[in-house]
């Protein structure tokens, strides 16, 4: 999905009544000015890149930073708040961090016996590759917060 696609169905999903209106509504922007810069067939008018930050804050909805980041050739995790974590939970975290990577080899290993991977085999992967790097990066940030002077 591109950023334009993306951006249409945050948009347009918006679960309230009036989708896309209440959304411009709750963005405090001209419900009409708002769907112009959504229509991919309206040239004279675009969406701004303050604009999408906004709707995907508002929205709840983070479609267009992942698009855009793969548009990139990057993936956009979610930084996790580690301002409540004590320094004895490091171990733990990096524990997590084990567990999620042999859980991400073992579906890889299973998936690879037969020579193939199905699309189910897949979606398995895929999901436990995103969870091993989301841990990673978890203590990242956690360490990052043990380094010191700057």
């Amino acid at each position: 999905m591109d950023v334009h696609d993306a951006a249409y169905r945050v948009a347009h999903d918006y679960q309230p009544p009036q989708g896309a209106v209440a959304l411009a509504k709750k963005m405090g922007r001209n419900p009409g000015t708002f769907l112009n810069q959504l229509n991919p067939a309206q040239e004279t008018a675009k969406l701004g890149l303050g604009d999408a930050v906004a709707m995907s804050i508002a929205a709840d909805d983070y479609r267009i930073l992942h698009a855009f980041a793969d548009s990139c050739g990057f993936v956009a995790f979610k930084k996790p708040d580690l301002s409540r974590i004590s320094d004895a939970s490091l171990l733990e975290m990096i524990l997590k961090r084990d567990r999620a990577e042999g859980e991400f080899a073992e579906v890889l290993a299973r998936a690879l016996e037969n020579g193939s991977v199905s699309a189910g085999e897949f979606v398995l992967i895929e999901k436990e590759a995103y969870e091993s790097a989301a841990a990673t990066l978890e203590l990242v940030e956690r360490i990052k917060g043990l380094r010191r002077g700057g």
